[in-house]
Protein backbone atom coordinates (compact mmCIF):
# COMPACT_ATOMS: atom_id res chain seq x y z
CA UNK A 1 0.00 0.00 0.00
CA UNK A 2 2.86 2.29 0.85
CA UNK A 3 4.60 1.72 -2.48
CA UNK A 4 1.37 2.56 -4.32
CA UNK A 5 1.09 5.90 -2.47
CA UNK A 6 4.75 6.68 -3.21
CA UNK A 7 4.34 5.87 -6.90
CA UNK A 8 1.20 8.01 -7.07
CA UNK A 9 2.98 10.94 -5.45
CA UNK A 10 5.92 10.63 -7.86
CA UNK A 11 3.56 10.45 -10.86
CA UNK A 12 1.62 13.55 -9.71
CA UNK A 13 4.89 15.44 -9.15
CA UNK A 14 6.14 14.57 -12.64
CA UNK A 15 2.88 15.68 -14.26
CA UNK A 16 2.76 18.95 -12.33
CA UNK A 17 6.42 19.81 -12.93
CA UNK A 18 6.13 19.15 -16.68
CA UNK A 19 2.99 21.30 -16.98
CA UNK A 20 4.46 24.18 -14.96
CA UNK A 21 6.59 25.42 -17.87
CA UNK A 22 4.39 26.31 -20.82
CA UNK A 23 5.40 24.97 -24.20
CA UNK A 24 6.49 27.74 -26.59
CA UNK A 25 4.78 27.69 -29.97
CA UNK A 26 6.49 29.77 -32.64
CA UNK A 27 4.50 32.74 -33.95
CA UNK A 28 5.04 34.15 -37.42
CA UNK A 29 4.21 37.71 -38.53
CA UNK A 30 2.87 37.73 -42.08
CA UNK A 31 2.18 40.79 -44.25
CA UNK A 32 -0.18 40.06 -47.11
CA UNK A 33 -0.10 41.74 -50.54
CA UNK A 34 -2.81 44.25 -49.57
CA UNK A 35 -0.86 45.29 -46.44
CA UNK A 36 -2.90 43.35 -43.87
CA UNK A 37 -0.75 42.00 -41.02
CA UNK A 38 -1.61 38.67 -39.47
CA UNK A 39 0.03 36.46 -36.88
CA UNK A 40 -0.08 32.69 -37.23
CA UNK A 41 1.57 29.50 -36.04
CA UNK A 42 2.77 28.40 -39.45
CA UNK A 43 5.43 30.05 -41.64
CA UNK A 44 4.12 32.47 -44.27
CA UNK A 45 6.55 31.52 -46.97
CA UNK A 46 10.19 30.76 -47.59
CA UNK A 47 12.56 32.37 -45.13
CA UNK A 48 9.91 33.24 -42.53
CA UNK A 49 11.40 33.73 -39.10
CA UNK A 50 9.34 33.34 -35.90
CA UNK A 51 8.69 36.47 -33.87
CA UNK A 52 10.00 36.47 -30.32
CA UNK A 53 7.18 37.20 -27.88
CA UNK A 54 8.20 38.42 -24.47
CA UNK A 55 5.86 37.48 -21.68
CA UNK A 56 5.22 39.91 -18.89
CA UNK A 57 4.91 39.02 -15.29
CA UNK A 58 1.42 39.45 -14.07
CA UNK A 59 0.46 40.57 -10.65
CA UNK A 60 0.91 43.52 -8.37
CA UNK A 61 4.03 45.62 -8.42
CA UNK A 62 4.99 48.40 -6.03
CA UNK A 63 4.81 52.04 -7.07
CA UNK A 64 8.01 53.70 -8.25
CA UNK A 65 9.34 56.77 -6.43
CA UNK A 66 7.87 59.25 -8.94
CA UNK A 67 4.48 57.54 -8.84
CA UNK A 68 4.47 57.63 -5.04
CA UNK A 69 5.10 61.38 -5.00
CA UNK A 70 2.32 61.97 -7.56
CA UNK A 71 -0.11 59.91 -5.49
CA UNK A 72 0.86 61.78 -2.32
CA UNK A 73 0.34 65.15 -4.04
CA UNK A 74 -3.03 63.99 -5.42
CA UNK A 75 -4.23 62.79 -2.02
CA UNK A 76 -3.23 66.04 -0.34
CA UNK A 77 -5.79 68.01 -2.39
CA UNK A 78 -9.39 68.35 -1.16
CA UNK A 79 -11.79 65.78 -2.58
CA UNK A 80 -13.82 68.35 -4.52
CA UNK A 81 -10.75 69.56 -6.39
CA UNK A 82 -9.59 66.01 -7.12
CA UNK A 83 -12.87 65.24 -8.85
CA UNK A 84 -12.77 68.32 -11.06
CA UNK A 85 -15.01 70.57 -8.97
CA UNK A 86 -13.64 74.01 -8.29
CA UNK A 87 -13.99 75.34 -4.76
CA UNK A 88 -16.52 78.15 -4.39
CA UNK A 89 -15.06 81.62 -4.11
CA UNK A 90 -16.43 83.80 -1.34
CA UNK A 91 -19.08 86.20 -2.65
CA UNK A 92 -19.43 84.43 -6.02
CA UNK A 93 -22.55 82.48 -7.00
CA UNK A 94 -21.67 78.82 -6.82
CA UNK A 95 -24.42 77.51 -9.08
CA UNK A 96 -26.48 78.68 -11.98
CA UNK A 97 -30.12 79.25 -11.14
CA UNK A 98 -32.44 76.37 -11.81
CA UNK A 99 -34.54 78.32 -14.32
CA UNK A 100 -31.46 79.21 -16.40
CA UNK A 101 -30.30 75.62 -16.36
CA UNK A 102 -33.74 74.46 -17.47
CA UNK A 103 -33.84 76.99 -20.33
CA UNK A 104 -30.39 75.90 -21.50
CA UNK A 105 -31.54 72.29 -21.59
CA UNK A 106 -34.70 73.24 -23.49
CA UNK A 107 -32.67 75.28 -25.99
CA UNK A 108 -30.28 72.35 -26.44
CA UNK A 109 -33.23 70.05 -27.13
CA UNK A 110 -34.75 72.41 -29.70
CA UNK A 111 -31.41 72.90 -31.47
CA UNK A 112 -30.92 69.14 -31.57
CA UNK A 113 -34.36 68.71 -33.11
CA UNK A 114 -33.58 71.40 -35.71
CA UNK A 115 -30.35 69.60 -36.65
CA UNK A 116 -32.00 66.18 -36.90
CA UNK A 117 -34.76 67.35 -39.18
CA UNK A 118 -38.40 68.29 -38.82
CA UNK A 119 -41.64 68.47 -40.76
CA UNK A 120 -42.93 71.62 -42.39
CA UNK A 121 -45.60 72.00 -39.70
CA UNK A 122 -42.97 71.90 -36.93
CA UNK A 123 -40.56 74.42 -38.46
CA UNK A 124 -42.29 77.61 -37.30
CA UNK A 125 -42.84 76.30 -33.75
CA UNK A 126 -39.26 75.05 -33.33
CA UNK A 127 -37.73 78.32 -34.55
CA UNK A 128 -40.04 80.35 -32.31
CA UNK A 129 -39.06 78.28 -29.26
CA UNK A 130 -35.36 78.58 -30.12
CA UNK A 131 -35.61 82.36 -30.41
CA UNK A 132 -37.60 82.64 -27.15
CA UNK A 133 -35.12 80.52 -25.19
CA UNK A 134 -32.12 82.43 -26.57
CA UNK A 135 -33.75 85.75 -25.69
CA UNK A 136 -34.53 84.56 -22.16
CA UNK A 137 -30.92 83.42 -21.65
CA UNK A 138 -29.56 86.76 -22.96
CA UNK A 139 -31.75 88.78 -20.61
CA UNK A 140 -31.73 86.77 -17.38
CA UNK A 141 -28.71 84.46 -17.43
CA UNK A 142 -25.04 85.28 -17.71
Amino acid sequence: MRTFACLTAVAVFCVLSSSASPARTPVYRCVQVDGVVSYQQFPCGDGSQPVEIRTRRSGWTALRAGEKSLLKKYRSKPAGVRHGKQPARPGAPDRESKSCWKKRKQLESVRSRLRRGYTLNESYELRRKRDDYEEYLRQFCS
